[in-house]
């Protein structure tokens, strides 16, 4: 019995072993052309903005060539809204044409490259996109803005205004990619008004307050309130945990079924 159970608990550890990479095998093979076209693209942009935070001008400029020269050429989902299939070419565009400028500073640089990064891996990656991942920046940055406003400190107040607008113009391309329309037409109305306020003589912090009310609960929903949970992830085609608990699950039947079997032999015995 115990034997068994060895020899049963060699191949559990054995399996779980071998999921993963024949999960990965098996996404591979079944993968259609267009989301290897995306995979590729993908790597191209992971290229450029590593390229990037390492400071190789020449590097990162190869790349968004090689991206402004495939996108076009790309089989992408006919889901994909006009508006989104924009931010993505302009993004590329803009990227292209600012590493090509001879002022271009590091902070330029990495915003490009970065905001390149983004869009593309929002284009391959519906579940957990890498926009997602700035929601705890841009939260404290809108709270600080708040309790600036609260103490009408206006140099610190547009410093970090400025600062923030910067990172929504950043990720805002990829998040076109999955929020509806109107949902970012909310962010963009309170950004708009609050730009509107800093511009008149005498600023009204009542109305700048309110303002970034609105945008502390229109982000949350944007980076929150779609999100999916992460056990319905697991339990996806996409997750190789699927494969993973099936496994468990048939070895541990198994060995409740041999447990049971033993039992059942010594019961007769007794009996």
């Amino acid at each position: 019995m115990k034997k068994n159970i060895r020899f049963l608990l060699f191949f559990l550890v054995i399996g779980l072993l071998l999921s993963w990479p024949i999960h990965s095998l098996l996404t591979n093979l079944e993968r259609p052309a267009e989301e290897k076209q995306l995979a590729a693209l993908d790597d191209i942009a992971h290229q450029m903005l590593d390229a990037a935070r390492k400071g190789d001008l020449e590097s990162a400029r190869q790349r968004v060539r090689m991206l402004a020269e495939q996108f076009p050429h790309l089989q992408l989902p006919e889901t994909l809204r006009i508006e989104s299939l924009n931010a993505v070419t302009q993004s590329i565009l803009a990227a292209r044409n600012g590493l090509n400028n001879t002022a271009l500073d590091e902070q330029q640089l990495l915003e490009h490259a970065t905001r390149v990064r983004v869009v593309i891996d929002a284009l391959t990656h519906d579940h957990q996109p890498m926009w997602r991942g700035y929601y705890t920046s841009v939260s404290a940055q809108l709270q600080d803005l708040l309790e600036s406003a609260v103490r009408r400190d206006y140099a610190h107040f547009r410093e970090q205004y400025e600062e923030n607008s910067r990172l929504y113009h950043v990720i805002r391309p990829a998040m076109t990619i999955h929020l509806p329309e109107q949902q970012l037409k909310k962010i963009d109305s309170a950004y708009d008004a609050i730009s509107k306020e800093m511009r008149n003589s005498k600023i009204e912090w009542n109305q700048i307050r309110s303002a970034l009310r609105e945008l502390q609960t229109s982000m949350q929903e944007a980076f929150i309130g779609e999100d999916k949970s992460t056990i319905a992830y697991l339990i996806s085609s996409e997750s190789p945990f699927g494969l993973i608990f099936s496994i468990v699950a048939a070895v541990l039947m198994t060995l409740a079924y041999v447990a049971w079997k033993k039992y059942q032999g010594q019961f007769r015995t007794v009996s």
